[in-house]
């Protein structure tokens, strides 16, 4: 895809590369996924530590449905993924629904921040106003890392979610409008060295 891969320089001065899913991602993508600590994916929609969902989610991404960013190490090991999930037709056709999940050693790295902001890019040029995410009311970290993107809280769904050890949680409808995002990220990235990389 043009404009990709790119680089980005964390905090702690680590470089990780920013591309699009590939097919060839299956392996890596399950490793990461299932690398990740049970508190990390007890939130997330589906299974992802099953072979089968991670197949399924590789053959759907794709730029007009799925949009999925991958950051990847010098050494080819994903440390985050970030996806953006949009309707081609019907109502929500102007609305994306952003989610991801970083590596625990890779968070308050600014690479969530990143991640993001490749798909508030990808909302952008696709044309759409408004992008939503949906998060549990104890994912505290996750809340703020939203909210400093840009994102509010919009709606709350009482006792709408159950968690894998059957906890009842209320779920948290957080939006923003694409340009609003765009502007204030734009200001929080150009404090990151994002550029990219050149391809041989």
């Amino acid at each position: 895809m043009e404009g990709y891969p790119k680089q980005v320089t964390l905090k702690n001065g680590q470089v990780v590369e920013l591309r699009p899913i590939l097919d060839a991602d299956e392996a890596r993508l399950l490793k990461f996924f299932s690398s990740l600590p049970p508190e990390s994916t007890q939130f997330l929609k589906h299974d992802v530590r099953d072979p089968e969902v991670v197949k399924r989610f590789i053959r759907k991404s794709e730029p007009d449905a799925i949009f999925a960013i991958l950051a990847v190490t010098t050494e080819g090991e994903v440390v985050g993924d970030a996806t953006l999930h949009m309707s081609q037709y019907g109502w929500r056709r102007r609305v994306g629904e952003v989610r991801g999940v970083v590596a625990a050693e890779y968070r308050k790295q600014r690479l969530a921040t990143a991640l993001v902001h490749e798909l508030v890019e990808h909302a952008s040029l696709r044309g759409l106003k408004k992008l939503e995410a949906q998060i549990l009311d104890s994912q505290a970290g996750a809340l703020k890392v939203f909210e400093r993107m840009g994102f509010r809280e919009e709606a709350r769904l009482k006792q709408h979610a159950t968690d894998l050890l059957g906890n009842v949680h209320d779920v948290l409808i957080l939006t923003s409008n694409v340009d609003e995002l765009w502007e204030g990220m734009e200001d929080m990235i150009s404090a990151m060295d994002i550029a990219r990389s050149k391809v041989m």
